[in-house]
Formats: C-alpha cells, structure tokens, sequence
C-alpha cells in the first residue's frame, strides 16, 4: 500500500480529540435521489450485475477554513481530517482508474453529485463503502489506541464495503475492512473483482 496514502490516515486516528483529470468539484453532499431503505444481502453481490451499469465513486475535495483552528480542539481535529483528505485523494482516484479498468462489465467513474444524472441514465448499481464521508462529517474514528507500552491494544473501526442498488436502496454487502484504509481503493476495487470472479466467472 502507499506510504503517503496510508500514514496520511493513520496520522489522524485516535487523534481527533488529543492531538490523471480529476477537476477539483467542492463536495455538496449526497445529491442523488435517495432510494427508500431497502433489504441487506450478505457475501453476494446481486444476480444481474453483469448485465447492469455500475457507478465508481472519485473522492472530491473539500474547502478548508481560511484560518486554522487552535490546538487542542474538536475543530482543529476536524480541519486535520479535512486536510488530510484532501491530500491523500489525488492517489485513492488514481487507484480507482487503475483498478476499475480490470472490472468486465459496464461501469462509470464520477463524483458522489453527479450519481443522480447517471442514475436517471439507467445506471442501476453504485459501489460505496459506509464511511466514505466520515473524514468530512466528523464520524471518522478509524484506529484507535489504549494503554501503554506491551499492554497497548489497538480498535478499529469496520467499515462495511457493498453494492447498492439505487432503485430500491437494497444494499449488497460483500466484504468489510478497517476504517484507517477508507481512500484505499486498490483494495477496495480488487476486492470486488475477487467477489466477481467468484459468483459469476464461469466454472469449469
């Protein structure tokens, strides 16, 4: 995994409270048309995803305060989040490219406000992860620490990985990881084309 991309996470964890042509779009929120709250369906990804359209979802970054919060504070906590987000998301993007192109079926790269016009364009499936807004909403905890020295344990928080259908809002959940690896999609991407090849490549 890159370095710049992984440390640039792990810097922020447990921390929040102590101490290729990718246009710059503002992020404005899920914007889409949100589907009702549907069924959830485990280690499966739906039957007909090989005969639907799949959307990718690029990380856009976000605008920081002009100025920097003090130390030692919920806010400056946040800012460190913001803007480590933003510098850690030209790398997860490129990822998603890279990997996305070894994906067999239809598929669309675009920013999380643009999901409703590809949804009114017959894109039926979207491909998300359940924190990945948690580095701008303030839900990010990722991996947490406690104790000291040989009797300091490690928490980290699961991230559930899923294909979800944007009719009905059922959600496909076929994988998780651990929050710290939220802009890592190589992993991500790769562990869907693992599902993939296993439900659908033809046995034999």
């Amino acid at each position: 995994m890159p370095t710049k991309l992984f440390f640039g996470i792990l810097l922020c964890s447990g921390n929040l409270f102590t101490m290729p042509d990718f246009l710059p779009t503002p992020f404005t929120g899920q914007s889409f048309k949100q589907a009702p709250v549907g069924r959830v369906f485990r280690k499966k990804l739906p039957d007909d995803l090989p005969q639907e359209k799949i959307l990718f979802v690029r990380y856009s970054p976000v605008t920081l305060p002009t100025q920097v919060p003090k130390m030692f504070t919920a806010e400056r906590g946040q800012y460190s989040l913001k803007k480590n987000h933003n510098e850690v998301i030209p790398e997860a993007n490129e990822q998603l490219v890279k990997m996305s192109a070894e994906y067999p079926y239809t598929y669309r790269i675009t920013t999380l406000d643009s999901v409703g016009y590809y949804q009114a364009r017959g894109y039926k499936y979207m491909l998300m992860q359940s924190s990945f807004n948690s580095a701008i909403d303030g839900t990010y905890l990722g991996t947490r620490g406690s104790g000291m020295g040989a009797n300091r344990t490690y928490t980290s928080t699961s991230v559930d990985l899923y294909v979800q259908n944007l009719q009905n809002g059922d959600k496909y959940v076929f994988n998780d990881f651990s929050q710290t690896f939220i802009y890592y999609y190589k992993g991500q991407v790769g562990m869907l084309l693992k599902q993939v090849n296993k439900q659908f490549k033809p046995k034999g």
